[in-house]
């Protein structure tokens, strides 16, 4: 497996992962915008049941934004939570991903979440984008209302279809 570190506030937690486990080059590619929670996992799901009947390569992109960090910022704990949250994402997806007959990435990086997961799907030239439905609460209808959401943000771009699982959604295999 390729492991690589990238730059940030706890590059620590940055990585590129590969697992290109077949001598043939993957020609359809499917790129998975994931986050913490349950969701994420239900995108995983669902992105390894549609690269099975696509015969797709997987591309999981996860930034690292300010959700991803523990609300006490002051607490002595933060940088504890933080470590077990973020290792717990890469192992839960890793261990996810390593179903797949295919070829598959894992990114986990700072940035824009919209805009890396569009700049993953031009590297790839995929033919998808699967991500979470956007969350409910205040903080998610005031970045509706302003189209700030990852999800509006990716439904207003031309290039890719994007596919959205709702919460409670997995696969159906």
């Amino acid at each position: 497996m390729n492991h690589q570190h990238h730059d940030g506030p706890h590059p620590e937690y940055t990585c590129h992962l590969a697992n290109p486990s077949t001598d043939r080059v993957p020609t359809r590619h499917i790129v998975l915008g994931i986050g913490t929670g349950l969701t994420s996992k239900n995108v995983v799901s669902y992105g390894l049941m549609l690269a099975a009947k696509e015969d797709s390569a997987l591309h999981v992109v996860h930034c690292i934004t300010s959700e991803d960090l523990p609300v006490e910022i002051d607490s002595p704990q933060f940088d504890t939570r933080l470590h077990d949250e973020m290792v717990s994402q890469r192992e839960q997806t890793t261990s996810a991903l390593a179903s797949h007959t295919d070829t598959w990435t894992y990114d986990c990086t700072y940035g824009d979440p919209a805009g890396v997961i569009l700049a993953t799907a031009d590297k790839y030239d995929a033919f998808t984008i699967v991500i979470g439905s956007p969350r409910k609460g205040a903080a998610s209808a005031v970045s509706k209302l302003m189209h700030s959401s990852v999800t509006s943000r990716l439904k207003r771009q031309n290039r890719y279809p994007v596919i959205s699982v709702p919460i409670g959604v997995g696969s159906t295999r």
